[in-house]
């Protein structure tokens, strides 16, 4: 029996965005650090959009809404403040087909400054959005 989970037990939590947030911690300070960790943050957000989360509207645009006045706060390249900000718009609107396309146009812009396993991760999550189909 052993390998077995007992019912009671509480499931293994996930998370989803390992290779990013790995990457976000291992790279220097500044433009690298801070254009992994605003693809962080929006893949979190475009997550909520999805089960098992589903955020409700007004909460997405809350989140989003805060997402972006993080993101002033940032030093970002200009390309990349510009794909983020598109792809928080998209977010906010709800429309998660938008976002998919959104989140691949940032990807293209940002590529160079992520590593593999990160990239690969957003471009699952933008799949996953304009497909509406879990990549696993």
């Amino acid at each position: 029996m052993i390998g077995l989970r007992p019912p009671f037990a509480i499931a293994t939590p996930t998370f989803r965005f390992r290779a990013l947030a790995s990457h976000a911690g291992r790279a220097a300070l500044g433009g690298d650090r801070e254009v992994a960790l605003a693809c962080f943050a929006a893949a979190r957000l475009g997550a909520g959009m999805l089960p098992p989360f589903m955020l409700a509207p007004g909460d997405a645009a809350a989140r989003a809404m805060s997402t972006r006045n993080w993101l002033a706060s940032l030093a970002l390249p200009g390309p990349a403040r510009a794909a983020l900000n598109a792809t928080i718009d998209a977010m906010a609107s709800g429309n998660r087909k938008a976002s998919g396309h959104a989140l691949t146009g940032l990807l293209t812009v940002v590529a160079p400054q992520l590593d593999q396993l990160s990239a690969t991760e957003l471009r699952e999550l933008a799949d996953e959005l304009s497909d509406g189909v879990r990549q696993v």
